[in-house]
């Protein structure tokens, strides 16, 4: 299992990350014996502190290999890990991109315990693509800000939305389609288009929800944080 963190300029919020992400792979070794997987930080066109922290985090954390990009385009971010991920897969002769799975999150999101098992699952169970849910973490936004944000969506199985904070795919699926589109927005939205439009499986859940910030100022212009602007 691979999963995916792009992070541009997240000093403030990339540690949190990194740590719910990494307890829920704990929390996932513990049931599954066979578990290996590998989360790759894209440390993309960042200007502060976010690597030298990363780069901190991943003397105590074996399983973190760090990317630096220049590309400040979350897709781009998020497909240059991919292929990163696809060729290390690829050069293991053992390796089953059929069993291969892609997590992907954001850098000022928190998992539950319980994601990278849900993810799992799901994979177990026939999924191509997991369209997961997010709601505003309540410590980042106004209470009214955030119940606006709860009156505008109805987090359900087989709900209407894609975030690219809870996102999973097949690894053989994203070799279909090509990767992640390098959009500076929207790429999560267009790959799973593009999965449906190859006939696979995808699965719209609510069962492992994460947690985003509901900030104002965010690092991709007509992202989440545009649209919490428009709520007020």
């Amino acid at each position: 299992m691979g999963i995916v963190i792009p992070a541009h300029n997240e000093q403030d919020e990339i540690l949190g990350c990194l740590h719910s992400v990494t307890q829920s792979c704990a929390e996932a070794s513990n049931d599954l014996a066979q578990f290996a997987y590998q989360i790759f930080v894209v440390i993309d066109a960042c200007t502060d502190d976010t690597l030298s922290l990363v780069e901190d985090f991943a003397h105590h954390h074996s399983n973190i290999t760090i990317l630096t990009t220049s590309f400040k385009n979350v897709g781009s971010a998020r497909n240059f890990a991919w292929n990163y991920f696809m060729e290390r897969v690829r050069a293991d002769r053992n390796a089953d991109f059929d069993l291969t799975w892609v997590a992907f999150t954001d850098a000022d999101s928190r998992v539950p315990l319980h994601w990278v098992a849900t993810h799992l699952a799901m994979m177990q169970a026939g999924v191509d693509c997991l369209v997961g849910t997010v709601s505003p973490r309540p410590d980042t936004g106004s209470a009214e800000l955030i119940a606006k944000w709860f009156s505008m969506h109805t987090l359900f199985e087989n709900h209407p939305h894609v975030f690219g904070a809870n996102l999973g795919l097949r690894g053989s699926y994203l070799d279909l389609v090509g990767g992640i589109p390098q959009l500076p927005i929207g790429e999560d939205t267009a790959i799973v288009a593009a999965v449906l439009k190859t006939g696979g499986n995808v699965r719209r859940t609510d069962a492992c929800r994460v947690l985003t910030s509901a900030r104002l100022q965010g690092r991709a212009e007509g992202g989440f944080s545009t649209y919490m602007q428009s709520l007020r």
